[in-house]
């Protein structure tokens, strides 16, 4: 290591990690719509690769994950080498509607990642029903920005 370079503290780190993410790389998706298909209530979300770069670029290679079947749920325990020891935190997902398993393996690695400070920002975005189309009842595209919404709601994010 260089000289000028400072080892950061395990406060730096967690800081870092809990860094919020840019506009650009969060994600909308929608919860639930209204009867007549026209509102969505919008989620905002991050995916796994943006939490893995976060991981590689804060920890380097001091990071690891292991996941567990438990019943029917996956549990994804992160692991981050904090002041040379392995600390773990860990969360769970059930099977989605989308390859059922693949989506409980990154869902759990998220939630995961949210109790280490990963993207913790997204839940105090404010919850907003935005305008949408649906196709044969099922959510299909928002016809409106969900930023501009949480903004209209007087957001501290920008």
């Amino acid at each position: 290591m260089a000289k000028s370079q400072k080892v950061k503290t395990t406060e730096d780190l967690m800081y870092e990690l809990a860094k919020p993410f840019p506009r650009e790389v969060i994600e909308w998706r929608v919860q639930r719509t209204t009867k007549d298909g026209t509102a969505g209530l919008a989620l905002a979300y991050v995916n796994a690769r943006t939490v893995q770069d976060r991981l590689n670029v804060v920890m380097g290679s001091n990071w690891q994950c292991k996941h567990i079947n438990y019943g029917p749920k996956t549990i994804c325990h992160l692991g981050l080498k904090l002041d040379d020891e392995w600390k773990w935190r860990s969360d769970g997902a059930g099977d989605t509607n989308y390859e059922a398993d693949k989506g409980a393996m990154s869902d759990s690695f998220k939630r995961s990642a949210v109790m280490w400070g990963i993207g913790r920002h997204l839940y105090d975005l404010p919850s907003v029903w935005v305008k949408c189309e649906t196709k044969n009842g099922r959510f299909a595209r928002f016809t409106q920005d969900p930023w501009q919404v949480v903004q209209s709601k007087k957001s501290d994010f920008s």
